[in-house]
């Protein structure tokens, strides 16, 4: 399923700044500026939730790890950032800063897919209960007027007599 959603990486002891592009059952498709060898294990986090898993393809920027547990698209995506950020093991030279507004950038974009999808669930479940609720009346109605003409033979009939 294809995402965006920003995350955090450790490799060795580098913490990075990642964002996850695409997420199946076992395996991730993740953008970063320094992409690990393949081969290597990598711990990724999004707030409390850690997927460990070994890299095992990159291109360019791009690589795909492939997760030891099973993964929830759900969890992942529903799963809030934490307040505070683990510390960068190493200050970063002038020619990162591209590549940090690149990933900023990413960063940014995937928040507000956050926030449309939060606010495309909200549409959807105010459509539903608009629909229900019209439904119902209709419903309401359609009874109404079944029982109500019966009715009103029954209480002309006992009125003549």
């Amino acid at each position: 399923m294809t995402v965006l959603v920003p995350s955090r990486m450790r490799v060795d002891a580098r913490w990075l700044d990642i964002v996850i592009h695409n997420v199946s059952s076992r395996g991730l498709m993740v953008g970063c500026d320094q992409a690990p060898a393949v081969g290597s294990y990598v711990e990724i986090r999004r707030g409390t939730l850690v997927i460990v898993g070994r890299v095992q393809w990159t291109k360019g920027r791009f690589f795909g790890l492939r997760s030891q547990d099973r993964l929830s698209v759900k969890a992942l995506v529903d799963e809030p950032r934490l307040a505070s950020r683990p510390d960068r093991s190493t200050a970063q030279p002038e020619s990162d800063r591209r590549a940090e507004r690149r990933l900023a950038h990413e960063a940014q974009m995937a928040r507000k897919m956050e926030r449309s999808r939060s606010f495309a669930s909200m549409f959807q479940f105010l459509v539903l209960v608009v629909v229900g609720m019209t439904m119902a009346g209709i419903a309401a109605h359609t009874v109404y007027s079944m029982l109500s003409a019966p009715a009103a033979r029954i209480e002309d009939a006992l009125k003549v007599r």
